[in-house]
């Protein structure tokens, strides 16, 4: 009798956490190194899976280093193609998405058309997850690499999130911190960096969406 009642409270405490995950929002988190957690070791996704535990959201996670909206890195495609091809908004309804990129822009990207290379990603995400609430994270300025060009990006990544009427998340100024922030490779965060990370886009993403300017 105390074996069945065991079993049956097992049961019950199975179903109660499926349940509670279940019950959480479900976000795609779309983006390049940064969202897979490189400089970190072994390299995981702790960006996106540290904030959604914050936030108590169910984290998927799609993200390849060296992308970006019009840059491929080795062996991968522009966010537009992969997005068309990795098959993950066909996989579920997701509450939010969070698209985070325009690092690899900035260092050898395309920089006159990344405006309407973002323009056509949201234009995709929306045709095909009209449901989602969409946030842009811009790109990631390593200690040391800062200049005119990333300080355009972050121009254009900021201006296309107004005008497409999503919140704009910006990671511009971590190019500031150094010492306990960078991984092995000096380009990364490390553990403790994308924690902080984490922290502070945790604490964005709380924030209504804004309007859409007209």
């Amino acid at each position: 009798m105390l074996a069945v009642l065991a079993g049956l409270l097992c049961t019950v405490l199975v179903f109660e956490s499926s349940s509670q995950a279940s019950d959480r929002p479900q976000a795609l988190f779309f983006g390049d190194s940064l969202f897979a957690g490189t400089g970190v070791t072994p390299k995981r996704p702790v960006l996106p899976t540290d904030t959604s535990r914050l936030l108590r959201w169910q984290p998927t996670v799609d993200a390849f280093g060296g992308t970006g909206f019009t840059t491929g890195g080795k062996h991968g495609k522009p966010y537009l193609d992969r997005l068309k091809h990795d098959r993950y908004l066909q996989r579920r309804h997701y509450d939010v998405i969070v698209l985070e990129g325009g690092t690899n822009d900035a260092l050898y990207g395309d920089l006159p058309v990344m405006a309407s290379r973002i323009a056509e990603v949201v234009d995709y995400l929306r045709a095909r997850q009209p449901g989602a609430r969409l946030v842009l994270v811009g790109g990631y300025t390593p200690h040391g690499h800062e200049g005119p060009r990333f300080d355009e990006a972050e121009a254009i990544l900021e201006k296309a999130a107004a005008d497409l009427g999503l919140l704009y998340v910006s990671q511009f100024g971590y190019h500031r911190l150094d010492r306990g922030f960078l991984g092995k490779d000096h380009f990364h965060p490390n553990r403790a960096g994308y924690r902080l990370m984490a922290r502070d886009l945790a604490t964005h993403l709380r924030t209504p969406a804004p309007k859409l300017s007209v």
